[in-house]
């Protein structure tokens, strides 16, 4: 109920955080790598695999957890609801041509929904398979004005794809086992030639 106002704006935010604007230069030609489909690791207990055909991605949701999948985007929420993960494919140039702290730091940067501008950390990295970086940010959700937590999470499959994951928690309550529900997923996420 918190997200889901939240949903479609992420999904949006998610796909321009990558891109850069008209006055910008544009992105250096990156050098492409066939994309080949990857299994997922071996998940944790009761963690069933998600595939977002659309999108090119896989992972492991955890128990009791909803994913939904509107083309490109995919949305995992705990089942209290006070945990939300957007996650989104970008194959473009301008997202590739970008290391992951500086897609991270982006994404935070640019995320709507919220009351003034989001207070937010260094990127730092992401342990995963992927090269990996991470941004923490805190803010105030517009309407109800419920405080949240932010992980801002970029991985870089090189040459193929780079995958936002952005993780919200209420921080008025203690989520503590569904974020950790939540990275344990992002952990286990592999890309694969989009359908």
């Amino acid at each position: 109920m918190l997200f889901r106002a939240l949903s479609a704006l992420i999904f949006a935010t998610l796909v321009l955080a990558g891109c850069g604007s008209d006055d910008e230069p544009a992105a250096m030609p990156v050098e492409r790598l066939d994309e080949t489909f990857e299994e997922l690791p071996k998940l944790p207990r009761g963690y069933e695999e998600f595939v977002n055909r659309g999108a090119g991605v896989a992972f492991g949701r955890p128990p009791g957890w909803k994913a939904n999948s509107s083309g490109s985007a995919t949305t995992l929420t705990a089942p209290d609801e006070l945990v939300a993960v957007a996650i989104s494919a970008d194959r473009t140039d301008d997202a590739l041509a970008l290391d992951p702290k500086e897609f991270a730091a982006q994404a935070a940067e640019v995320l709507p929904g919220f009351k003034g501008k989001l207070a937010t950390s260094k990127a730092r990295p992401f342990a995963h398979r992927y090269e990996g970086a991470v941004v923490m940010a805190k803010g105030v959700a517009k309407g109800s004005g419920v405080r949240q937590r932010i992980q801002a999470i970029a991985l870089e499959r090189d040459g193929v794809a780079t995958v936002s994951a952005v993780i919200f928690e209420n921080r008025e309550l203690d989520p503590g086992a569904e974020v950790k529900q939540a990275l344990e997923a992002i952990r286990t996420l592999r890309t694969r030639p989009p359908a």
